[in-house]
């Protein structure tokens, strides 16, 4: 019988996100205080290969099922096609992962598949060259699209696109966004802005996710579907006759934390139970004995906190928002 790992609320966490890295190739406005810090080495110790595997085998061991590896930009890591083929290899982890924003994959793609990896998810926050340029401080969209169509050609799916909506930004591209949805097989998820930067600075870009269902329902009727694969937080949809489908993750609006599965752990080795949450448990001085580091894993899960008293509207609940890192520091 499979093992479960169950926190104090009956949740079952069986997905682990793991990042590699707080570097990045791209410097969204939105994602850190300082863009210009994300294409430098923060001088932290990072998780060494073998370090990585350790967590992988004890959190499979305990009952992971599902490991993402994350960033910064996970592909900027010149070992990944290690820590990928020793996460693939382990008894009981039924699906492998990573999250990427797509620049790195045209060259990567099917090395990576060969590695054991499963599938992708893909930032993209815009189809338009200027505005992506603009969003990213000059990143390239045809190096994203490229990355995107070898993937598909690697047998990287279900191939799933991460859009953070932003008022005034790219909420005027949600048509083209679910277009693509029509005769192609991806998952397009608009996904609304969270505070990471502080909660001064969430309001002025933050646009509830009924606007990706006004938009899209005037193309055609909307179809509920089934969820993500695993089990996740988004809602989804498929317009009808459409291959693919349309996703909404509201962390905001209408919160998922009674059905949260995930733990997290840092590049420099913290054990996060919450997005939200500054609380972290440091991994590093367990990683010689398997036990002790699953203590640590058993003591991050009850600090997962009560679904009860999660605020149920986006004020309230940034008013909730207790982090100190960036979102590139967490691992997304």
């Amino acid at each position: 019988m499979p093992r479960q790992f169950i926190d104090s609320f009956g949740r079952e966490v069986n997905y682990l996100r793991l990042s590699v890295t707080e570097q990045c190739n791209l410097s969204c406005f939105y994602c850190r205080s300082h863009p210009g810090e994300c294409g430098r080495e923060t001088g932290k110790e990072l998780l060494t290969v073998e370090n990585c595997l350790i967590i992988g085998q004890v959190a499979v061991d305990l009952g992971i099922t599902r490991i993402r590896l994350t960033g910064g930009e996970p592909l900027l890591r010149p070992d990944i096609l290690d820590i990928t083929g020793g996460l693939s290899a382990i008894p009981g982890l039924k699906d492998l992962s990573l999250t990427t924003n797509g620049i790195l994959l045209e060259k990567n793609a099917f090395k990576l598949a060969a590695a054991g990896l499963k599938r992708v998810n893909i930032s993209l926050d815009s189809l338009n060259e200027a505005n992506f340029r603009q969003i990213t401080n000059g990143g390239k969209l045809q190096s994203t699209l490229q990355g995107i169509e070898q993937s598909l050609l690697a047998g990287l799916t279900p191939l799933k696109l991460n859009v953070v909506l932003l008022k005034g930004i790219n909420d005027h591209e949600i048509e083209k966004f679910v277009a693509m949805t029509i005769d192609q097989e991806l998952d397009v998820r608009f996904i609304e802005y969270m505070p990471t930067q502080g909660q001064k600075k969430w309001s002025h870009l933050f646009l509830p996710l009924e606007k990706v269902m006004e938009v899209a329902g005037k193309i055609a009727p909307l179809v509920p579907v089934d969820g993500e694969h695993g089990g996740g937080p988004a809602q989804y949809f498929h317009l009808e006759g459409a291959i693919g489908k349309i996703g909404l993750i509201s962390p905001l609006s209408r919160h998922f934390c009674d059905r949260c599965n995930r733990l997290r752990v840092t590049s420099d080795g913290k054990i996060k139970p919450c997005l939200f949450s500054d609380e972290e448990i440091d991994l590093r001085p367990y990683f010689s004995d398997k036990e002790q580091l699953k203590a640590k894993f058993f003591e991050a899960l009850q600090l997962k906190p009560d679904p009860r008293k999660v605020a149920s509207n986006p004020v309230d609940r940034v008013k909730q928002f207790q982090g100190t890192r960036s979102m590139t520091q967490i691992g997304g």
